[in-house]
């Protein structure tokens, strides 16, 4: 234990405290009195000394309710002595009584501040002390200063045997030894150290680990997120961190992962069944034509080829859906992903001019397949198209990317099921795109006039695009 912490202790003890005062107060008004004796009484001074006012800030810090009777008593005695034991003035009690009154003015505004600063410490401990994650507070030398009750829980260590506590001994519970957390690495100004990614929001830095000493020994992947504690200034007095126990997260997701590719192995082996089986079918209806030259009999055969053909159909479009859903969202560049689909299509004099250098939006990774089936659209041999512009207008709602081309457009018969799941809307795929952009809350519609071309707005929520 270092000098601070003896200072700290001895202070922090109650009976320490009033030692303390009483000893002041005999001093100061002991000195107060020697003083007169000695020739030089405080009555001639127009403000009670510094001295005397230092039992009583004391007191009324440390005990703001009984910090004012303390100050009355204490000026009375002041008063009293020196009236008493001053040489005979005019108007000696009008002088002393002032000073009196200041002694005890002074005490009361020093208990009503250090109510008020226990009253805040009190809230913000209450606040800590009750959030739902496991939250930690150290000063600037790294030392507990906050220990809320999820904390224990998770950890086992009580608040008592924390507080107070440096020299990293709060990541025992964590990882069985003293090592920096990073509420620390926010003080040293080395927040990446120790772990193996660090992300920024706003002024807060948040990572992932795996502690092994969590849930009995089992371990546990931990959500750390800590921040700066600033004062007025803006200078650090400390960090707090927060740790969530993610390790459901991780599991539900690595489970879903799993299925995700299970399924996607069943299906794949179904389409190829599928597909097998249908080149049988149409291998019979192609003998069948080449056989049979009844009417009726090739009317039906007719049939079942169209049939098949709608099989066909549908396992074109459960391959496309295949990996839907399969990777997490991420922040895509807009322009990348227009020059992604462009690169798969032939244009022929069809121009195609992007304008979205600068935009990202938050979209499932096959944002490219939507701009891909929104550019067949356009490149129909009915749509009549020669160029195609895609652009983007920033609205109080959000921000509109905008696919235009100057062809026949659509028909306002047409528009209301254009996105719907049927047959006719497969071939343009514009089912598949509602679908890729619904995952991430965007939605899309066709806003274009027929007979001057199509339009559709692709309408990103004001939290879903950013400008970089």
């Amino acid at each position: 234990m270092n000098v601070t912490d003896i200072q700290t202790t001895f202070v922090s003890d109650t009976r320490n405290r009033i030692a303390i005062i009483a000893g002041l107060a005999v001093l100061t008004l002991g000195g107060n009195l020697l003083a007169m004796v000695l020739g030089a009484p405080e009555g001639l001074l127009p403000l009670p000394s510094l001295p005397l006012t230092i039992p009583i800030i004391l007191a009324s810090y440390w005990y703001p309710r009984r910090g004012i009777l303390f100050s009355v008593c204490f000026a009375s005695i002041y008063a009293v002595t020196t009236y008493f034991l001053s040489p005979p003035a005019p108007l000696l009690a009008y002088a002393i009584l002032p000073r009196a009154i200041l002694l005890v003015l002074i005490g009361g505004v020093v208990a009503f501040l250090a109510t008020k600063l226990r009253e805040s410490e009190q809230q913000m401990n209450q606040i800590i002390e009750f959030l739902p994650d496991a939250t930690f507070a150290i000063d600037r030398e790294g030392k507990v200063i906050a220990w809320n009750r999820a904390i224990e829980e998770m950890t086992g260590v009580k608040k008592e045997a924390m507080l107070g506590r440096g020299d990293y001994e709060y990541a025992v519970p964590f990882y069985g030894e003293a090592r920096p957390l990073l509420a620390d690495r926010i003080l040293q100004g080395d927040p990446e150290a120790g772990y193996p990614s660090v992300r920024r929001s706003g002024d807060v830095l948040v990572a992932e680990i795996h502690t092994p000493l969590l849930r009995g020994g089992r371990g546990a992947h931990i959500r750390f997120a800590a921040t700066a504690l600033l004062d007025r200034s803006g200078r650090v007095t400390g960090a707090i961190e927060s740790i969530r126990d993610v390790s459901d997260e991780v599991m539900t997701e690595a489970a879903l992962q799993n299925a995700g590719r299970q399924l996607n192995t069943l299906t794949g082996i179904l389409r190829t069944d599928l597909a097998n089986r249908l080149a049988v079918l149409y291998g019979h209806l192609s003998v069948g034509v080449m056989k049979f030259d009844d009417p009726e009999i090739l009317s039906f055969i007719d049939d079942l080829n169209d049939a098949a053909n709608g099989i066909r159909r549908q396992i074109e479009i459960s391959r496309e859906f295949r990996d839907l859903g399969t990777s997490p969202p991420a922040w895509i560049p807009v322009q990348q992903a227009i020059g992604k689909a462009a690169a798969t299509l032939s244009f022929g004099d069809v121009s195609l001019d992007p304008w979205t250098e600068r935009l990202e939006i938050f979209a499932d990774p096959h944002l490219a397949t939507v701009f891909t089936h929104l550019f067949e659209n356009s490149l129909a041999p009915g749509a009549k198209a020669s160029r195609i512009v895609v652009t983007y207008q920033l609205r109080p709602e959000g921000c509109a990317i905008i696919v235009e081309d100057d062809g026949t457009g659509i028909p306002d018969a047409e528009k209301e099921d254009l996105f719907a799941q049927k047959a006719e809307s497969y071939g343009h795929g514009l089912f598949l795109a509602h679908e890729i952009l619904a995952i991430t809350g965007i939605a899309i519609r066709e806003t274009g006039t027929f007979g001057t071309g199509a339009k559709f707005e692709i309408l990103v929520p004001s939290e879903g695009y950013r400008i970089v």
